[in-house]
């Protein structure tokens, strides 16, 4: 066969079926119009179909739920910055309210207690007395002098008297090593003599009569601590630092009377 024949052959084929595919389709229009069995009953009953719309319904329930979830993140959003708002707006009202209410307690502690100190260091005769009467304050001062005194207890009075002053805030020169000395000091600084006797008070630095040949030199200088017997001026009790002969720095002395071997009271100096 030539090649028209096998052309001529093909196109016979397919005009058979196509004359029979025709006929099936009048047959099946015919079958469908007495049973009044339809095309969308056939489509429904296809497994291809079924499990195609199928398909559809669990796209749009899928699609349903993405919607519901949006929505609820959404609202929950909101939500919070809501929240956020008002616990912002309350974090601001609150260290306002503090300021207001915590200020005047603040001033009332802080300047009560500084304006008390502040009056402390001006009656000198009472501080110094208070000071000295507390032990721990005597050991201390008394360590301090023998340590000026290179190590000695012998001849650390005006050492000692020095620190006790310097420890009540008035300014004694450190090099300050005689009774001389320290009343020129004390004189430089506005304080004044006094020589009447009944006018001591506890605290007072009192000094005796002049060494002999030295006019203007008393020879010695002690704290007085109040009278042995009120309303009698002969004895006292007194601070020095005649610790080897007496044992401590608290002792008693004679004060308005001459004794054999101490000088009396000359004056005092107050400030």
């Amino acid at each position: 066969m030539n090649k028209d024949d096998v052309k001529n052959e093909e196109n016979k084929d397919n005009s058979e079926s196509i004359n029979e595919l025709y006929s099936n389709y009048d047959k099946s229009e015919n079958y469908n119009s007495k049973t009044g069995y339809g095309a969308s009953n056939k489509l429904k009953d296809d497994p291809e179909n079924k499990k195609y719309i199928k398909e559809m319904q669990d796209i749009a329930d899928k699609n349903e739920f993405k919607n519901n979830v949006v929505v609820i993140g959404l609202g929950i959003v909101i939500a919070s910055i809501i929240i956020f708002s008002i616990l912002m707006n309350t974090s601001f009202m609150k260290p306002k309210t503090d300021v207001v209410v915590n200020k005047p307690v603040t001033k009332s502690s802080d300047t009560t207690p500084v304006a008390a100190d502040a009056t402390k260091p001006i009656i000198a005769p009472t501080n110094v007395y208070e000071y000295l009467n507390v032990e721990a304050n005597r050991a201390s001062l008394l360590k301090k002098a023998i340590t000026l005194n290179h190590g000695s207890k012998k001849g650390i009075n005006v050492y000692l008297l020095s620190e006790i002053l310097r420890s009540n805030t008035y300014a004694i020169p450190a090099e300050t090593t005689t009774v001389k000395q320290l009343m020129a000091s004390l004189i430089s600084m506005d304080w004044k003599k006094n020589r009447d006797v009944s006018k001591l008070k506890k605290g007072d630095i009192c000094f005796t009569t002049d060494m002999p040949d030295k006019v203007g030199t008393p020879s010695h200088a002690y704290i007085f601590m109040g009278w042995v017997k009120e309303g009698k001026t002969d004895y006292a009790n007194i601070c020095d630092g005649q610790i080897e002969e007496f044992g401590n720095i608290l002792h008693k002395r004679n004060l308005s009377i001459d004794t054999t071997d101490k000088d009396k009271f000359s004056f005092f100096i107050r400030k």
